[in-house]
């Protein structure tokens, strides 16, 4: 098979699932093409980008061959860059709607799911939520639950994740947050018990695997591994299952092939649709090779894949 990767140019070849992926793709005998984003364009109507052929051993790249590739001569594109969900973001998967590759994940829907709205989908599984940029519905909201959890809309990684526990602080945190990322705010009650926070990856809907996140410091409320966060095995309890199993159909109707979500205090506080991590740091806490279950699906879906042209 032909896949190429959309993904960002400075990656940690230690621990990115990005990397893991297309070690197993060249173990597979795959050729293999990596691209930045900024490298994808739309010419004549036909998806195309500038991309690299790459050969890797443990360390790294260690070939790159400069090409020019039709996507429409891929079997499949993965889309692994990072948000943020901008309009570059989105101008992406305008472009990659275009191609008969399988592109994983759906663009329309991952466009169509932002990480921290498509939770919205299942209100039963989330914490209390507002999304505004009205500071006056963000202070009733305070008043109503007195310790709530700010950050962007369409941020990611843990970027501007403040606690708000004294009023007087709404007004000036909202102000240069909306004016930082220019969208709105969502505002949740506060998940008291940090020290259940999970993350768990999902494949065609189904659970493949589980770690708990531990904050770098003391009182560190954001356990994101990109942050220092250290990782621990975990296993599932009734509220994960239930919440996988309420989910798992509706991201697998969408063409959300793979998937990571966190889950702190029982509740489901995200879904991550654009280049979920994770693979790596579960290898090495239960010592398996979650790339190659996961290629063995992709492959499967590649080769039953019917392009749906898009106008």
């Amino acid at each position: 098979m032909r896949v190429a990767f959309q993904m960002d140019e400075n990656i940690n070849f230690e621990i990115d699932t990005t990397f893991a992926l297309i070690k197993e793709a060249q173990r597979r005998k795959h050729r293999v093409f990596v691209y930045a984003p900024s490298n994808l364009a739309l010419k004549l109507n036909q998806p195309i980008a500038l991309a690299q052929k790459v050969s890797v051993d443990d360390c790294g790249f260690t070939s790159k061959e400069n090409v020019a590739i039709n996507l429409n001569e891929m079997n499949i594109i993965f889309i692994r860059q990072d948000p943020p969900f901008n309009m570059r973001y989105i101008t992406t998967t305008y472009i990659l709607e275009k191609t008969r590759a399988l592109v994983i994940n759906n663009p329309t829907e991952m466009r169509n799911c932002p990480e921290k709205l498509i939770t919205s989908l299942f209100p039963e599984l989330i914490p209390p939520t507002l999304i505004t940029e009205n500071i006056s519905m963000i202070r009733d909201f305070y008043y109503d639950y007195r310790d709530i959890i700010l950050k962007p809309l369409y941020s990611y990684g843990g970027s501007d994740v403040i606690r708000i526990q004294n009023e007087n602080t709404i007004q000036v945190v909202v102000e240069l947050m909306i004016a930082k990322h220019e969208c709105p705010v969502i505002a949740q009650a506060f998940c008291k018990n940090l020290e259940k926070d999970k993350r768990i990856l999902l494949m065609d809907g189904q659970l493949i695997g589980v770690m708990k996140r531990v904050p770098r410091i003391s009182g560190e409320i954001r356990t994101n591994l990109r942050l220092g966060a250290s990782f621990e095995q975990a296993e599932t309890n009734s509220r994960d299952d239930e919440i996988c199993n309420k989910i798992g159909p509706e991201l697998k109707k969408r063409g959300l092939i793979f998937v990571g979500i966190d889950i702190v205090d029982d509740f489901l506080l995200e879904i991550n649709t654009t280049s979920p991590t994770g693979v790596v740091y579960i290898n090495k806490l239960y010592n398996i090779s979650l790339e190659k279950d996961l290629w063995d699906v992709f492959e499967e879906k590649a080769s039953n894949h019917i392009h749906q042209p898009s106008l």
